[in-house]
């Protein structure tokens, strides 16, 4: 008995489940209603003619979609660390490097190598503060992301 039981359980249930009996009042069947009158046919000349006025009538719309340029945000702790982002920069559009936590001093050479990679993959450089780096591809158009917010960040 108890054998049964486990292997019954093992198994699963291989029975069909038993159909509950629904009374006809809330059966309710949709869809095979047939219409209550005959449809007669069009000529196919009118509805050539319907199909014309129906294609002038169509205006074409096109729907322009943002596509907003993907950002790469770094900061740097180690003038080695340029050369870890450098594998990762041809994904993206835009790169903000962050060379905050390093000596300026030290990583003069590393900036340097840095610009000239930058130069070869079409980006365009340039410090936007005194330790922020920015990196865009030339096709991308920064103007349009500007905020027109004047105050400062610290001053909000």
């Amino acid at each position: 008995m108890v054998i049964k039981k486990i292997i019954k359980k093992i198994r699963g249930n291989k029975d069909l489940p038993k159909p509950v009996d629904v009374p006809d009042e809330e059966y309710i069947v949709i869809g095979e209603e047939k219409p209550a009158y005959i449809l007669e046919e069009e000529p196919e000349a009118d509805i050539a003619v319907e199909d014309e006025q129906k294609s002038e009538s169509v205006e074409q719309i096109v729907k322009v979609e943002k596509i907003l340029p993907k950002l790469y945000v770094v900061r740097i702790k180690h003038p080695l660390d340029f050369e870890n982002i450098k594998d990762k920069i041809p994904e993206f559009d835009v790169v903000i490097v962050n060379v905050e936590e390093v000596p300026f001093e030290s990583i003069i050479k590393e900036i340097n190598e840095f610009r000239d990679y930058m130069n070869v993959l079409n980006y365009k450089l340039g410090f936007v503060s005194e330790n922020v780096l920015l990196a865009y591809r030339d096709d991308v158009m920064l103007e349009k992301y500007v905020s027109s917010i004047t105050d400062d960040a610290e001053n909000v």
